[in-house]
């Protein structure tokens, strides 16, 4: 189960765009964050995952979603982020900022968008 409300609502957008990202989304039930590694300029976010997530793996043993835009006012001017799989599952989501800044912490206050 994932902790991260700010988390959660990126993945959900992440794997709301396509047919690739919708046909794995039940992996969401299985993962729980493991690792954050704050870069200065973004954000590493590792996974642990639940025994049954084989059962949801993408077809696409190395798939990489993005897509999803984060605005907030503790960012200057934005972020990307980008969901990586190895073997099907999800192993880690990438999130960095436009600028090159960004806090040591999670974002209490942003808005997600979808491209």
């Amino acid at each position: 189960m994932l902790k991260s409300k700010f988390i959660a609502n990126i993945l959900e957008l992440l794997l709301d765009g396509d047919k690739e990202g919708i046909d794995v989304k039940l992996q969401l039930e299985y993962l729980s964050e493991s690792d954050y590694e704050y870069t200065g300029s973004g954000v590493f976010i590792g996974f642990e995952h639940k025994i049954g997530i084989e059962k949801y793996k993408a077809h696409k043993s190395d798939l990489v979603l993005d897509g999803v835009k984060i605005k907030s006012t503790e960012l200057e001017s934005g972020a990307d982020c980008i969901l990586f799989f190895i073997n099907g599952i999800i192993n880690n989501l990438e999130i960095w900022s436009n600028s090159g800044n960004y806090p040591k912490k999670e974002l209490s206050e942003y808005e997600l968008t979808q491209e």
